[in-house]
């Protein structure tokens, strides 16, 4: 049974830094989304990245994460990705997985976009007689034509969220995990991505992403979380959600 189940769970950033840098982070961060400052049992000061935080995904979920910049949405997914391990809590993901959560993670600058194709599929399990046909659906899917023959360190931004995104919606797996790609192309890119995961969630039985679209996440998600400073906010439908967040005030029933 294909699930992500989290319990209670912390992730906590050390701090290696001066005095003064300390100060200002701590200062930063108590004035800003971001996780709040601590210590921990050896006194050494942490980021409180994610803060007693329990979350039940089962098969059929497709979830959209929300919050600001620096308010635990990526270190959720690498959570979600099996990426990392809550430093308290428990953590159980059953089920494979794929994701998308550093643009250009995982890419060889030097090789072509189809030379990136063959070593990733190789990576993800794809047999040599199954990567022609891989290498066909990202060239189809991207519209890189010519690039996919060129270096990726000559690609745009977008053109690497495009190459990403194929990799990693090619290969069926039961969770998929996407950190904010989808909005960061073009309307036909969004329009194609949107169309893609949506026939891909046909097979793919646990979606999670993080997004800055309220479009995106009715278009695709059947709830959403709303992350403030590493500890949950609200839960509930997409658009009720977005319009707790959009307002910047916590919601009559905020999660405690």
């Amino acid at each position: 049974m294909t699930q992500i189940s989290l319990t209670d769970v912390s992730v906590h950033y050390p701090i290696y830094a001066t005095v003064r840098h300390r100060s200002l982070l701590s200062y930063a961060a108590n004035r800003a989304s971001f996780g709040r400052v601590a210590r921990d049992v050896g006194n050494v000061p942490v980021v409180e990245a994610l803060r007693g935080l329990s979350l039940q995904l089962k098969e059929g979920d497709r979830l959209a994460v929300v919050g600001r910049n620096g308010s635990g949405k990526t270190t959720l997914l690498k959570l979600c990705a099996g990426l990392l391990l809550p430093d308290a809590g428990r953590c159980i993901i059953t089920g494979s997985r794929a994701a998308i959560i550093n643009p250009g993670a995982g890419l060889d600058l030097d090789k072509t976009g189809a030379e990136n194709v063959e070593v990733i599929g190789r990576l993800l399990g794809v047999r040599k007689s199954q990567r022609k046909n891989l290498l066909d659906d990202v060239a189809e899917f991207t519209e890189l034509g010519d690039f996919m023959n060129l270096p990726v360190r000559s690609y745009s931004s977008g053109m690497v969220v495009r190459l990403l995104f194929a990799l990693a919606t090619s290969v069926e797996r039961d969770i998929l995990v996407v950190d904010e790609v989808i909005g960061a192309g073009d309307l036909h890119f969004v329009d194609k991505a949107a169309k893609r995961v949506q026939e891909l969630f046909a097979r793919t039985k646990i979606l999670v992403l993080a997004t800055h679209s309220p479009g995106i996440a009715s278009q695709l998600c059947t709830s959403a979380l709303w992350l403030e400073s590493g500890k949950p906010v609200m839960m509930g439908a997409p658009a009720e959600v977005w319009k707790a967040y959009s307002e910047q005030r916590p919601p009559l029933d905020a999660v405690a």
